[in-house]
């Protein structure tokens, strides 16, 4: 009995602290479990830090709205001024083609671009003077330089069908010595009764003749007129109208002077010769001050 009651005596001295540790156990994890996800309560510390953060963040928003705002600005106003510098550039550009090349249809096509970019109000004044120059430029009239270079193409190539013009034969008239005596009048009535008689008689035949020139002098007439027409074609690609009238005025001299001028191709040589010494190659061009002037004056306003 005594050792029954000695082991039972232990048994509870070793079972009492394991209960009291199980409800211990149970009571810290009792108090995380309803604790859980209940914040601790904010210092004022915390707060004033959480609203530094998001002032932060909004003064950052706040910011990258203003240099959004200035690069449209300044997009804005590269977008306006782009336009009077392409204006510009186009009319001195056809300013340098009338003063080099004096080319009009190019100049006028410059300028016609540049009118293109004058839509808004503040271009009107430029507007108004590129019409007045694009009308100065429209009243010349323009040379084709490839049109007459064809044109002269075409007559050197029927100058070899040219016909030569005959030899004239040299008549010599007779005229009596004396004129005062009485039988060189009866001598006189005498040869004019037998010229008339002979006219009534005779049948007279004109017949092609050879020519003045021996064929290789006419050879080297002909090469020497397709030369002045070849020379005249350089003349218009370089814009040099005295070179091209004096080739023209030139050829006009040799193929009237030896050519036959009542036949048909001389005559149609002759009448394209004279249309072509029609053509101005270097006619007065007017100056591009109007529209020069306004661009000036409208840079000087925006500066």
């Amino acid at each position: 009995m005594t050792e029954q009651n000695t082991n039972s005596n232990r048994y509870r001295k070793t079972l009492v602290p394991l209960i009291v540790l199980i409800i211990l156990i149970i009571a810290v994890v009792l108090g995380k479990y309803f604790n859980f996800g209940k914040a601790a309560p904010a210092t004022p510390a915390t707060t004033i830090t959480e609203l530094q953060n998001k002032l932060t963040q909004e003064q950052a928003v706040v910011q990258d709205l203003r240099n959004q705002n200035e690069v449209q600005k300044r997009d804005y106003a590269k977008a306006t001024s782009w336009k009077p510098i392409a204006i510009e550039h186009l009319v001195r550009m056809a300013d340098l083609t009338l003063n080099t090349t004096r080319d009009v249809k190019t100049a006028l096509t410059f300028l016609l671009a540049a009118k293109k970019y004058t839509n808004e109000t503040e271009e009107l004044v430029i507007n108004h003077a590129l019409n007045k120059d694009i009308a100065s430029l429209q009243a010349i009239a323009v040379v084709d330089s490839e049109e007459l270079v064809l044109k002269i193409d075409m007559v050197s190539q029927q100058v070899d069908t040219l016909p030569m013009m005959p030899s004239q034969a040299v008549i010599e008239s007779i005229t009596p010595t004396a004129t005062g005596s009485q039988p060189a009048k009866l001598l006189n009535r005498l040869f004019a009764s037998l010229v008339k008689a002979l006219k009534d008689i005779v049948i007279i035949r004109h017949q092609t003749t050879e020519p003045i020139l021996p064929p290789q002098q006419v050879t080297i007439l002909r090469l020497n007129i397709q030369a002045k027409l070849l020379q005249a074609e350089l003349a218009v690609m370089q814009r040099q109208n005295k070179l091209y009238q004096a080739c023209l005025t030139q050829i006009v001299d040799l193929i009237t002077k030896y050519f036959a001028c009542n036949n048909i191709a001389t005559t149609n040589v002759l009448h394209a010769l004279q249309e072509l010494q029609q053509a101005n190659l270097q006619p007065d061009l007017p100056a591009l001050t109007e529209s020069m002037m306004a661009i000036q004056n409208t840079t000087t306003q925006k500066s």
